[in-house]
């Protein structure tokens, strides 16, 4: 079971990522954005770890737009595995309160919790179309860095490890995904595949390719 609410909680990759703008500067030329997830990575998720026979949503509409106030209220319960919790989502239409529900209800079950480590941030707004440049994001939102010079390969034997506590994150979630492949007796596709990276891989792009491939594997197992 906690397998379960690991493969939830993993980062998403940067393409599942959305920005939404918070504020505007005074000229409207630059905007404060935060990270938010796409609904469908979301759905996707819960598919690819618990099927999609394994959890459940309803919503209940508690507010629309009124002369006093503009935007849509839906209260969203989410069932996985059996376990359900609820939250409030808001929009100015009820397509963005129930997929802001969801998102909501989602995170408490770990789905896209790491954003919280991602900071809001100023960019250059166009005030006229309403566009901007969304920030750059490394391999999953949660990675600071991917620093990686001819890393010890993750498919050693635990034995000959040494703990090292000042290893990058990314190579962290490598790690734990080659955990749960061995668990699901697919320890030799893995080191196949780490194999033909040299281990982590020797720059930020290897590095990502070897994470996706790795997940791709760990999805055909779960389908």
């Amino acid at each position: 079971m906690n397998d379960v609410w690991e493969m939830l909680s993993e980062p998403f990759p940067p393409e599942a990522l959305q920005w939404r703008v918070e504020a505007l500067s005074k000229d409207k030329r630059r905007a404060l954005v935060v990270p938010d997830l796409d609904i469908r990575a979301v759905l996707e998720r819960l598919d690819e770890v618990v099927g999609v026979h394994g959890w459940q949503d309803t919503y209940e509409v508690l507010h629309t737009p009124t002369a006093a106030a503009d935007h849509y209220a839906v209260k969203c319960r989410l069932t996985v595995m059996d376990i359900s919790k609820e939250d409030v989502g808001e929009g100015d239409s009820l397509k963005a309160a129930f997929s802001d529900a969801l998102l909501r209800t989602a995170i408490k079950f770990g789905l896209g919790r790491h954003l919280y480590r991602l900071e809001q941030q100023w960019v250059d707004h166009d005030p006229e179309t309403g566009k901007f440049n969304p920030p750059q994001v490394h391999l999953v939102a949660a990675a600071p860095s991917l620093r990686s010079e001819a890393p010890a390969p993750p498919e050693a034997p635990e034995n000959t490890r040494s703990p090292d506590p000042a290893k990058p994150e990314p190579q962290e979630l490598i790690d734990r995904l080659i955990e749960r492949l061995k668990g699901a007796g697919l320890g030799k596709q893995a080191a196949q595949i780490v194999m033909k990276y040299g281990g982590y891989g020797k720059h930020p792009d290897e590095t990502r390719k070897l994470y996706g491939e790795l997940r791709a594997l760990l999805k055909g197992q779960a389908s």
